[in-house]
């Protein structure tokens, strides 16, 4: 397993692969919250990610398997986000190793904490979104609060237009040691 920032370096179909990854992921994720025809991001956005060198990657046996963008939020807190791993590689770590890569890089730019969030139906528990918080908690995350969408990122306002049923941000937080 390689894991190590995906740069603009890295082969175009390498690339294509982890954009399509990720894709796919939220599609399945997240239809219940954007409906089917639902797309997280365009390429020139995930591009413009790599480009800043904030997009780790996970290569197993040469393949993109699978990705996390990490990122400061203020000088003691970074985030993950855009976390998605090729459903075929289930139960190969392929997951925590990618998140302990994103908070390393966190520890070594000196952030003290790590958040995430799970965008989740307001009204209706989903199995995909509560196996993913357990995931999440047994790796050392604690729930901190509930978000409204526009509340939690007012710059994207439009997107949470788009919703198909109300949604709400649950942020996790881990004290980096």
């Amino acid at each position: 397993m390689e894991i190590r920032p995906i740069t603009p370096q890295d082969s175009q179909h390498d690339i294509q692969r982890f954009y399509d990854i990720m894709i796919h992921a939220y599609k399945v994720t997240e239809i219940e919250i954007w409906g089917a025809d639902y797309k997280r991001m365009f390429t020139d956005e995930f591009q413009a990610i790599i480009n800043q060198g904030d997009l780790i990657g996970g290569w197993y046996d040469g393949i993109p398997v699978g990705s996390i963008h990490a990122y400061p939020l203020n000088e003691n807190t970074y985030a993950f986000g855009l976390f998605s791993v090729d459903f075929a590689f289930k139960g190969k770590n392929i997951g925590r190793e990618l998140i302990a890569r994103a908070e390393e890089t966190a520890k070594s730019n000196g952030a003290s904490f790590m958040e995430l969030e799970i965008l989740r139906l307001k009204n209706k528990e989903l199995e995909v979104k509560q196996h993913l918080r357990d995931w999440y908690v047994r790796l050392g995350y604690e729930y901190i609060s509930t978000t409204d969408f526009v509340d939690r990122k007012p710059d994207k306002a439009e997107k949470a237009k788009r919703f198909i049923a109300p949604s709400v941000f649950d942020c996790y937080r881990k004290v980096l040691k």
